[in-house]
């Protein structure tokens, strides 16, 4: 470093010394050119500098790119592997890994149509504004499931136990409920229309049926009649800790 400091101190010097001794209108012809040389000299920086943004930008693109195709197929992945599990299961009681695989698919916005998870453990589940028509829950344990916001149009809950589970503003337009167990269940703002089985229904006692929609003629007052509640006419129900207690009812 020290060295090319001389240099370049050592030419400039000569480049003085020369200047000095040239006639001034030779001086002004080099002083002109060194002037021009240095104008071409920034000009290419200044190309080379927009051309190393350009790269940069062209390059962060295809990196954007890149990422969101290496998503697109870790996705893909995932929901392969899930239905995998899923269809190993299916018929089984017990979990077999199925929570994890439904949250996995429900997380990529994948369609449960028809969906046979008869007999499965799922408490506590989170299948939150799930696409689950035509769905099969018969004898599933679904205690404390969270389905609100879920489509269950036509799905099948004969036999299930759905204590304490949560269908807040749920679709279950013709659902099948006979047989199921619906103590401590929230229906609050469910779209009951067509329901079936639901004199059938195993246990409705301390659900809260307030504020249904388009529920089947006689269906309210025949759950409160059997110890349901209607929470917006009665007040909140009990503490939230009372739905365990209900789960056995």
């Amino acid at each position: 470093m020290i060295a090319v400091v001389a240099l370049s101190a050592v030419g400039l010097g000569y480049l003085a010394f020369v200047f000095a001794r040239m006639p001034a209108a030779t001086a002004a012809i080099w002083t002109q050119w060194l002037q021009n040389a240095v104008n071409v000299i920034r000009l290419l920086e200044v190309t080379a500098l927009g051309f190393g943004a350009y790269q940069f930008w062209a390059n962060r693109n295809e990196l954007r790119a890149a990422e969101a195709e290496a998503a697109r197929r870790a996705r893909k992945d995932t929901n392969y592997q899930a239905w995998q599990v899923i269809n190993s299961a299916q018929g089984k009681g017990g979990s077999g890994g199925r929570v994890d695989a439904l949250a996995d698919l429900v997380r990529n916005d994948v369609s449960l149509a028809g969906i046979n998870l008869d007999g499965a453990w799922l408490e506590s589940i989170d299948l939150r504004l799930a696409a689950l028509p035509m769905a099969s829950f018969e004898k599933t344990n679904l205690q404390g499931a969270r389905l609100d916001g879920a489509r269950l149009d036509g799905a099948c809950f004969r036999g299930a136990n759905l204590s304490a589970a949560s269908f807040t503003n749920a679709s279950l337009r013709g659902a099948d409920l006979a047989g199921a167990r619906l103590s401590a269940v929230n229906l609050a703002g469910a779209d009951l229309f067509d329901v079936r089985g639901w004199r059938e229904i195993a246990t409705v006692a301390h659900a809260n049926v307030g504020e249904l929609r388009a529920a089947p003629r006689g269906f309210v007052e025949w759950a409160r009649l059997n110890g349901a509640v209607d929470a917006s006419k009665d007040g909140t129900m009990d503490n939230p800790e009372q739905s365990r207690e209900f789960r056995i009812l």
